[in-house]
């Protein structure tokens, strides 16, 4: 197997195992002391990583990864919403649409040519995410649960670009810079409330879920990073979408979520069309 489509699988089953643990720390803390948490250990374990000289931040470049890094820590909001209020069997796969986000991108600045298989992806992306969420809308009759799967749609949105914009700098920055920046930053953001007087729940950073968390999606974006130094971007991102499948594995056999017909036809279609995405040359 190409080393560097590897890498796309290596960042789809780090990311599919993290969304996995953030669901469990969500449950039990929240979604934004998990979400704050979750850039809060990448931030120590890559600043760590930075004093001990093993990869360098280029300043030049910190405009540019920074407001990379503002949009990365809205995507996160948006997705760690979704996790504590929505089915992860339905999140982590409409989260997944977003290589169809960095595809359409690529193609509008880049020049990455659609095609037909790129298009019916696009279509099956759509399509699948309309079914699965309107199936979804008869179980979550909560007010919270009813902005869930929005979230999860503007996470995919969001995230679609800002993964566009990291694969496109790819051979600027090292594979690791970009999030270091993006962990600082998001840390940084997410502490807001810690000004007006919110308190973190306790035993926050005792939980071995949020330390997982954490150092496993920032494992996640250096593999996507490293990917993209080698492949297109639609390809790096769709091989990285294929987390969904992986975190619904882990949904289904150890948090016991079930699924309608009409949701498992919509995360079907999504998981066909991201596996269609991977395939585009």
């Amino acid at each position: 197997m190409n080393l560097a489509l590897a890498w796309g699988l290596g960042a789809a089953l780090a990311w599919g195992t993290a969304d996995f643990c953030a669901k469990k720390t969500s449950n039990r803390f929240g979604f934004w002391p998990t979400v704050w948490g979750m850039n809060a250990v990448g931030a120590l374990a890559l600043s760590l990583a930075w004093a001990a000289g093993t990869f360098a931040v280029q300043a030049p470049h910190l405009p540019a990864l920074a407001v990379m890094a503002v949009g990365n820590a809205i995507g996160g909001v948006f997705f760690y919403y979704a996790l504590e209020h929505g089915p992860l069997a339905l999140v982590s796969p409409i989260t997944a649409a977003y290589p169809v986000v960095s595809a359409f991108l690529a193609f509008l600045f880049a020049g990455e040519r659609l095609g037909l298989g790129m298009g019916l992806a696009v279509a099956g992306v759509i399509a699948g995410t309309l079914l699965a969420s309107f199936g979804a809308a008869q179980d979550q009759p909560a007010p919270a649960a009813r902005f869930a799967l929005p979230a999860a749609v503007a996470s995919a949105l969001t995230f679609g670009t800002v993964f566009y914009a990291l694969a496109a700098s790819a051979h600027a920055n090292s594979a690791a810079a970009p999030v270091l920046i993006f962990r600082l930053v998001g840390a940084a953001l997410l502490a807001a409330p810690l000004l007006f007087g919110y308190r973190l729940p306790r035993g926050l950073f005792r939980s071995g879920w949020l330390w997982a968390t954490g150092l496993l999606d920032s494992a996640a974006y250096l593999l996507y990073a490293a990917g993209a130094r080698h492949l297109p971007v639609s390809v790096d991102s769709a091989l990285s979408g294929l987390f969904s499948v992986w975190t619904l594995v882990l949904a289904v056999l150890f948090l016991r979520e079930r699924l309608g017909r009409r949701q498992w036809l919509g995360v079907a279609l999504i998981f066909l069309a991201v596996a269609l995405l991977a395939l585009q040359r």
